[in-house]
């Protein structure tokens, strides 16, 4: 496959979701155009939907080599490296691109996860709440943001998980066992005190 043919076929191929040919097309134009962060870019893209993450993360940690304030870029690369369990690394990358799109509550969403998981139950509350600040309907921040309290202050956590709780009976598994496996101790299985009303 030529360049120009190649230039023809990814536009179809990504709009087919014929994963298999875009990245061979996006294959040929990186190679005819090495310097190219956004065909980088979309490789990486292709490639992570074809469940190829670890050849993805190459592509996109090029795509920002390339072009370091291309911000859709490094938000990929960071979630790649945290899809990979990569955290330390995804965290950086994600308070990074955080720092430059400080308006993307999916950006600060992720960190908070990223940091609950690696145990910085302040550095968590503060994510997740710039997230909520953005988009304070986010189920999901609410639920971690819970989760962070309570590894940071164990009473007003589980205050804050048993509203949750009550408020949300389609996560009470999560719930429950955020609140009964937590690293700070457990919390009696009482239904009083996780009744809803």
């Amino acid at each position: 496959m030529t360049p120009a043919q190649a230039a023809q076929a990814v536009q179809g191929a990504l709009a087919r979701g014929d994963w298999d040919k875009a990245v061979t097309a996006l294959q040929v134009l990186a190679l005819a155009d090495p310097r190219n962060a956004s065909i980088r870019y979309n490789l990486g893209l292709a490639l992570r939907r074809l469940g190829k993450d670890e050849e993805a993360l190459a592509a996109l940690a090029s795509a920002c080599n390339l072009a370091p304030s291309h911000l859709n870029a490094r938000f990929e690369h960071a979630a790649c490296l945290m899809d990979l369990g990569h955290l330390d690394d995804a965290g950086k990358a994600f308070s990074d691109y955080c720092r430059a799109a400080d308006q993307d509550a999916d950006g600060w969403l992720n960190l908070g996860r990223i940091r609950l998981r690696l145990g910085d139950a302040q550095g968590a509350v503060e994510a997740l709440e710039r997230c909520l600040a953005l988009r304070p309907d986010d189920r999901e921040a609410r639920l971690a943001r819970g989760e962070a309290v309570q590894l940071e202050d164990r009473e007003r956590g589980h205050a804050d998980l048993r509203r949750l709780y009550a408020d949300h009976p389609q996560d009470r598994a999560r719930l429950l066992k955020a609140m009964t496996q937590g690293p700070r101790g457990r919390l009696p299985l009482s239904g009083t005190r996780l009744a809803v009303r």
